[in-house]
């Protein structure tokens, strides 16, 4: 049965209950009806008239070593529901009805111990729940595990403080020790990039450590790509002159998450590169002028990428949030591929200008580059949501082999490896 007739039939017979001359008396009993109006095996609809809707008494979970409670609606219990009638612990899929939690989300009876919440459910179903488990995945726990995880990101400016003082990682453990795959993605999380040196610079070899880290993304400039030798794409970086700070894809609807770079071979002058940390130019955005911040955390900017045969689009956020969270998630600056204006209405253009400004300001501040040498057997994964990279002119031959890896690909692998939950 499709909504409208859904709703036609509700309408129908809340007339032959009240009659047209109570229309306030229909509209209610609808708004009291809808949700507890069930789908029968042969599409028609069952109303339970008698079934009134009122707030849910939550259960109050005791946390060891806290003087607060966790309270938890039911619902939300019997459908995170763990044993194997509710949850396939093979695929990681839920088998529960969507449509008959309601009625299967009474509690009968409920008990602690050991660190295990005990529910028996008004249909004589019984759940077992580690407290721990319930913790992290409440809307309250994951915030807090967001703000702890945020807490270990160490944001930095040009002088880069002790990041520089690391022990370097090398290609040969990084391609058969997974703690040193660890550290790598610790490190990409916890500072937005990490090296991997002694690389060969071959197109062999660096393809090898890349699929070793992380699976490429294929996008339109392929897989694995190659600038410096020829002008495949209608793109700055295909050529030799300078590049300022910037971030990738911000023309796509979702941009690459990570950028990999291999200078394979280099005989010339200038090419240094530079990183500017993204989120350190946030936090001076804020408290130079929060109302920039709030502005660009708003305004839609559109921005796109031509050549033949394609034509991206895609607008958003500068400063893109985590909806639930409200941490900083994203940068999306890129001065170079922004689209025609059309997403600010003509009075506010000033403004847009002049936040825009503001924060492009910061961005270029000296104090805020790290510059460095993109060298033979120096293989670098940068951020692409949260570093922007730019680099010197240069007169020469200069080869620059990588990749991207899409957000979701490398998170998956820091899941897998702790990092981040």
């Amino acid at each position: 049965m499709g909504i409208l007739s859904f709703k036609s039939h509700l309408f129908k017979l809340s007339s032959l209950l009240f009659g047209n001359n109570n229309l306030l008396t229909s509209k209610t009993f609808l708004k009291s009806n809808l949700l507890s109006a069930t789908y029968c095996s042969g599409n028609s609809l069952q109303v339970q008239e008698n079934e009134h809707i009122t707030l849910p008494k939550f259960l109050d979970v005791h946390l060891p070593n806290a003087r607060q409670t966790l309270k938890l609606d039911p619902t939300w219990l019997r459908d995170h529901c763990r044993c194997p009638d509710c949850y396939n612990a093979v695929t990681y899929q839920r088998n529960n009805d969507i449509l008959k939690l309601n009625e299967h989300s009474t509690i009968s009876a409920h008990s602690q111990s050991d660190g295990l919440l005990h529910v028996l459910w008004c249909d004589g179903h019984k759940s077992i729940y580690s407290i721990p488990w319930l913790v992290s995945n409440t809307y309250e726990g994951r915030c807090q595990t967001q703000e702890e995880e945020t807490s270990r990101i160490i944001t930095w400016d040009g002088s880069m403080g002790n990041i520089t003082n690391l022990e370097p990682i090398l290609h040969r453990n990084a391609l058969h020790d997974d703690n040193t795959l660890s550290e790598i993605y610790r490190r990409v999380i916890h500072y937005g990039f990490a090296k991997i040196e002694q690389v060969p610079s071959t197109e062999i070899d660096t393809k090898m450590i890349i699929e070793r880290v992380c699976r490429m993304s294929r996008t339109v400039f392929g897989k694995f790509w190659e600038t410096g030798t020829n002008f495949d794409h209608m793109d700055s970086g295909y050529l030799n002159g300078y590049l300022e700070a910037h971030t990738d894809n911000t023309y796509f609807t979702e941009a690459q998450g990570f950028l990999v770079f291999h200078c394979t071979h280099f005989n010339g002058r200038g090419g240094e590169s530079f990183l500017v940390d993204g989120f350190h130019v946030a936090k001076q955005l804020k408290l130079f002028d929060p109302v920039a911040y709030d502005y660009l955390s708003k305004a839609n900017i559109t921005a796109e990428y031509i050549e033949p045969g394609e034509h991206f689009s895609s607008g958003g956020a500068i400063l893109r949030h985590d909806p639930v969270s409200g941490q900083l998630e994203q940068i999306r600056f890129n001065m170079l591929d922004r689209a025609p204006l059309t997403s600010v209405p003509q009075p506010e253009v000033g403004t847009f200008y002049r936040h825009l400004r503001t924060m492009a300001m910061l961005v270029r501040q000296k104090e805020n580059e790290y510059w460095f040498r993109l060298s033979p057997g120096t293989v670098m994964i940068i951020d692409n949501w949260r570093l922007l990279h730019g680099r010197n002119s240069y007169e020469g031959k200069r080869v620059l082999r990588g990749c991207y890896y899409s957000r979701s690909d490398f998170m998956s692998k820091a899941r897998h490896y702790g990092i981040i939950s």
